[in-house]
C-alpha cells in the first residue's frame, strides 16, 4: 500500500511540474513570439483534472481533508470514534457514487475526441471512478484503523 501511495505522489509531482512547464512555455510563445501551441492548454487542463482527483484521494490517506475539528474536539473520545467513522463512511459512499457516475460518463464520452489532442475524452473522465475506488479503499482502511485502535485500547 505504501508503494501505491508513493507512486501516486510521484505522478502528482510529475503532473504539477508538467503543468508549470507547459503553461510557462505557452505564455512565452504566445506573448513573446506571437505563436501558441495548439494543444498545450488542453493538456494542462486534462492534467489539472487528474491531479485534482488523485490529490483528493491522497488527501484522504494523508488525513488532510477538510474537517470541523472544533466540533469534534468537544466530543468525548468514545464519540469521536463514531464521528470519525461517520466521516469516513460518507467518503466511502461518495466513492461509490464517483465510480457509478464516473463509469457512466466514461462510457458516454469514449467516442468523443478532444479538439486539440484528438484523444478520447474518456481518458480524462476515467479519473472519476479511479478517485472513487481510491477514496473507498483509503476510507475503508481508515475505518478499520479506527476500530482496530479502539479494540487494542480497550484491551490495554
Amino acid at each position: 500500500m505504501k508503494t501505491l501511495n508513493t507512486i501516486i505522489k510521484y505522478i502528482l509531482i510529475f503532473m504539477v511540474i508538467a503543468m508549470f512547464i507547459l503553461t510557462t512555455v505557452q505564455v512565452i510563445l504566445r506573448y513573446g513570439f506571437n505563436r501558441a501551441l495548439s494543444w498545450s492548454e488542453e493538456l494542462v487542463r486534462f492534467l489539472f483534472v487528474w491531479a485534482t482527483f488523485l490529490g483528493a484521494a491522497i488527501g484522504i490517506r494523508e488525513h488532510i481533508h477538510i474537517g470541523v475539528d472544533a466540533v469534534v474536539n468537544f466530543l468525548p473520545a468514545s464519540l469521536r470514534r463514531y464521528a470519525d467513522t461517520l466521516v469516513y463512511l460518507i467518503i466511502f459512499l461518495f466513492g461509490i457514487v464517483l465510480i457509478a457516475a464516473g463509469m457512466s460518463v466514461v462510457t458516454l464520452t469514449h467516442s468523443q475526441l478532444s479538439p486539440a489532442l484528438d484523444l478520447p475524452m474518456s481518458y480524462v473522465y476515467i479519473a472519476l471512478p479511479l478517485c472513487g475506488f481510491l477514496s473507498m479503499m483509503y476510507s475503508g482502511m481508515e475505518i478499520f484503523r479506527i476500530w482496530k485502535k479502539r479494540k487494542t485500547e480497550g484491551e490495554g
